[in-house]
């Protein structure tokens, strides 16, 4: 079953100026590839998206909202 993606305004938004800090900070071309990383997650929660857990915002929307998020190297310490 495939499910529907919506993207509010305010999330295309911040992933737009995301990219362009990204793309001051590194470069173009590693923002482009961030972004369209982005967008291959967010078209990917189509085919599943119970795979991911529910947001901690989830009670007050009438429809699931999930969260989804990779930190790469990254460490934990307590």
């Amino acid at each position: 079953m495939k499910y529907r993606i919506d993207i509010s305004s305010v999330a295309e938004a911040e992933a737009d100026s995301a990219f362009l800090q990204l793309s001051q900070v590194t470069s173009p071309e590693r923002a482009s590839q961030w972004y369209a990383g982005l967008l291959k997650v967010i078209e990917s929660l189509s085919q599943m998206p119970s795979r991911c857990s529910l947001a901690r915002e989830n009670d007050y929307f009438s429809q699931e909202i999930v969260r989804y998020f990779t930190v790469e190297g990254a460490t934990y310490t307590e």
